[in-house]
Formats: structure tokens, sequence, C-alpha cells
């Protein structure tokens, strides 16, 4: 099986609304039909969240996401603080998630149903998503060439493909993620919903409700996937379909200089097999693994928020001050 992360580039039509403001951002709702050809009903616009910089814009940074909705709203801090230190900050929804969730489902869980041609679907659209918002903030001169892509978990796995694929990207963060989709399918609490669906029938196809199978022909294949450029990757025929949406597949291709890998030592929600292979993959990359676990920093935004003007090369400390102004977050969802 073939995945296809291409489309179609053109002009983007959007429209944008102020939904609210602070002392030193304005922050936008931005919506655009997705020029994804394949979306599920109930995907079909992207939406994102822009904090723009009333004053001088130092650099561009996009959030990606992690599976379903709570995390959100804790990413959500990171907007408005980093754009009282002058930096745009697009917070991009991804399809099948929170506002995005496809008709008669439920937020993340088509990325891992136990389907390739749903799975597939999803990553797709995901990456083309990232990828036409770029090409958007571009348009309308919104990406600065000092940017960064921060991806939590789910986020972070679609930035492995995404940052092979795309050159306007400096720096790439991965925080609290992982690979080796058959251990998540199989190992992960946060995919039971997958072994429900198993135990009724589903996943036959490609072997994935067998999880010995599916090891085996993983560290069989692995090797030869470690080999592959991207075309190979994505286009072969002897490597099993899940490769194709794995994070493990595309490390090797990263530009490590380019790569922050925060690791949670205390993850749960990964297995750590799952997380050290990635880790182990990402070994010319800055990495880091630090005491906490996949969802207790994330009421930490604040240090997140420093650490990514660090690698922006915000250093002064009036901007490091700035992320400490008093915002008041309103839920744009909330009447």
């Amino acid at each position: 099986m073939n995945i296809n992360f291409n489309y179609d580039k053109k002009h983007i039509d959007y429209i944008s609304g102020y939904i609210f403001k602070g002392r030193n951002y304005r922050c936008s709702y931005v919506r655009y039909k997705s020029l994804y050809k394949n979306c599920a009903p109930g995907t079909e616009n992207v939406e994102f969240y822009f904090y723009q910089p009333k004053g001088e814009i130092r650099a561009s940074t996009m959030i990606l996401h992690g599976l379903g909705s709570r995390n959100i709203k804790f990413l959500l801090w990171l907007g408005p603080h980093l754009a009282n230190a002058g930096v745009s900050t697009s917070i991009l929804i991804l399809p099948g998630n929170y506002t995005r969730v496809e008709n008669g489902s439920m937020s993340g869980r088509s990325y891992l149903y136990p389907d390739i041609n749903i799975m597939y679907q999803f990553w797709e659209h995901g990456v083309v998503d990232t990828l036409t918002t770029i090409d958007l903030l571009e348009q309308q001169n919104c990406w600065k060439k000092n940017n960064i892509i921060v991806g939590y978990c789910l986020g972070g796995m679609i930035s492995s493909i995404i940052g092979v694929i795309e050159n306007r990207i400096n720096h790439l963060l991965f925080m609290t993620t992982g690979g080796h989709i058959p251990r998540i399918l199989h190992k992960s609490p946060a995919t039971a919903f997958a072994r429900r669906l198993f135990s009724k029938g589903l996943g036959i196809d490609f072997y994935l409700k067998d999880e010995y199978m599916l090891y085996k022909i993983y560290n069989e294949q692995f090797p030869m996937v470690k080999n592959m450029n991207f075309d190979e990757i994505i286009s072969s025929d002897k490597i099993h379909p899940l490769f194709k949406i794995d994070p493990i597949s595309y490390a090797h291709l990263l530009d490590k200089k380019k790569v922050t890998f925060i690791d949670a030592y205390f993850d749960s929600t990964l297995p750590i097999q799952s997380r050290k292979i990635l880790y182990e993959e990402m070994e010319d990359a800055n990495r880091k693994i630090l005491p906490i676990s996949h969802v207790n920093w994330l009421p930490f935004e604040y240090l997140l928020a420093k650490y990514i003007l660090h690698k922006l090369n915000i250093n002064e400390k009036v901007a490091k001050k700035a992320l400490l102004t008093r915002e008041t977050i309103e839920n744009p969802l909330k009447k």
C-alpha cells in the first residue's frame, strides 16, 4: 500500500476573525478548506488559533497537539504568552480531534483505529493540513525564517514526517512522543479501544490483531526501513504498511541538528519500548529525559515556553518576563 502526503499547492482562501485580544497580541480563529482530497465528513475545514504580536514579530511557532482534546486547553496557554514575547504562534487543530472530529467518531480515535485505510486517511490528512497551514502563513508573510514546530505526542509523530518533507522548518521539538505503532496498538492504555475492537473481530488485515506476528515482522523489516529514503518508505510494498505512519521509519532522515527530543521518564501512556526505540533513532539529536509523566508537565507550560524562546535565540530578560504576563485565557468554544 502506498501512502500519499502530496497535495496541489495553490493560493489559499481563508476566513479569519479576532476572537479575543490581550495587551500585546490578538488571537484570530482561522479556517480554510483542506487541500487534502479524501477528507472524512466533518473534517473538511482546517482550523487553527493564531496569536499575533502587536509589536515586532521575532519568530514563528506552530504547535501540534496530542491525541484527544484535554491536552489542547493546556497548549492553548502557550499562544498568548509566546505572542507577548514577540513570537507569532499557531495552534493547529489536527483533523479527527477536538472541534474537527469526524461524524460518528471520537477525538483522536482514527489515527490508531485498527484499519489501515482509516489510519492512512488521517495521517495523510494531518500531514497535508500542517504543510498547507505553513503555506498559508507564508502566503500572509506570517511565517518567519526563525521558527520552530512543537509536537506533543501525536503532534510529535506527525512532526517526524513533516520534518523530512518540509525544508522551511528551522527547529523541531518533540515532546513526550514515541514510535513503534505495534507496541502502541497493543500496550498503550490510550489504545484500549483498539484492543476492544480486536476482540470483536477487527484488525485481521496485515496481522494488526496478531501481536506476535506484528512484532516479528517489524523486527525483521526495521533494518531494511532504516536504510530507505523517503520515497522508498512511502512506496515500498516490501515493508509492513504501519511503517509508513511510524515515526521510527523517518527518524534517520531528519536533520538531527534541528531536533530536540524530550522524553518523559515516568510516561505510562506510551510503552517504554516505543519511546526507547524512537529515542535511540534520534541519537545525534539534542535529547533530554525529564522526571515527568506524559501529562503531568502540561500545567507547567511556562517551562516549555521558556525553552522554546531559548531554541529561537530569544534570550533577553524582557522576553522571558513577558511569558509571565497575566492573561485570562478565554475558551473560544464557551459562549
